[in-house]
Order: C-alpha cells, then structure tokens, then sequence
C-alpha cells in the first residue's frame, strides 16, 4: 500500500513538473520574440544614425500589423517609453542605451530561463523511469 502511494505521489510530481516546463517553454518564446524585437529596434536606430539625410521615410505601426509610411521629422529625438505606457523624449544615444540595457536584463532573463528549463527537463528525465519501475512491480503485486 505504501508503494502505490508513493507511486502515486510521483505521478503527481511528474504531472507538476510537466505543467510548469509547458509554461516555462511559453515563457521563453514570449522572452524570446521581445528580444529579438529588441535588437531589430537596435538594428533601426543604428541605421538612423548613420543616415546622412535629414529626411528618412520610415514605416509606423498602427497595430495588428498595419502600417503607414512617413518622414521622420527629427531624427536625433526619440519617445523611449520608460514604463507603465509612460514615454520621454530621449536622444538617439540615450535611446540605445536604454534599449540596450533591456536587451541585457532580458538576457540574463533567458538564460535563467534556460537553467530551469535544464533543471526541470532533468528531474523529469529522471521520475520517469522511476515512475515506470514502481508501476511494473505495484502491476506485478
């Protein structure tokens, strides 16, 4: 009786430990998606800053992927928004700095992601077996 109960036990655990590596997977392809967004952002401004025109045509989003086209009128200026939906008019400079800071943090983000995920996949590497083990005797009983 102790045996199926801690059969069962484990079983539990497994199914824990599925449930979250599922949401960490999610969470790591949302991380992922916003950093690449990040340095494609980088990406843009770099290429603004080397634009030797004052006028540049640039795509704006509106949303749910629509687009207009339009000259960006200054281009040394930018709205970084710093939090809450809150922006401030930074300098291209200042707003490298900040994106690139983020792309930092976010980083560090993924790659804690990442030992969970490793740590998590392990134990669940190892419960198997050892779930499977249990069952065949408890079904030999």
């Amino acid at each position: 009786m102790a045996e199926k109960k801690e059969l069962q036990e484990k079983i539990l655990t497994y199914r824990i430990l599925e449930s979250r590596l599922d949401g960490l997977l999610k969470q790591r392809e949302m991380v992922v998606s916003k950093l690449i967004e990040i340095q494609n952002t980088l990406g843009s401004m770099e290429e603004m800053g080397k634009t030797k025109s004052e006028k540049i045509m640039y795509n704006f989003p509106l949303g749910a992927g629509v687009y207009t086209i339009g000259p960006v009128i200054d281009k040394k200026k930018l709205v970084v928004e710093v939090g809450a939906n809150i922006g401030t008019e930074k300098s291209l400079e200042e707003g490298k700095q900040i994106l690139g800071k983020r792309k930092i943090e976010i980083e560090d983000g993924l790659n804690n992601l990442h030992k969970e995920i490793a740590e998590i996949s392990a134990a669940l590497d190892q419960l198997g077996p050892e779930i499977q083990g249990m069952s065949e005797e408890t079904e030999a009983d």
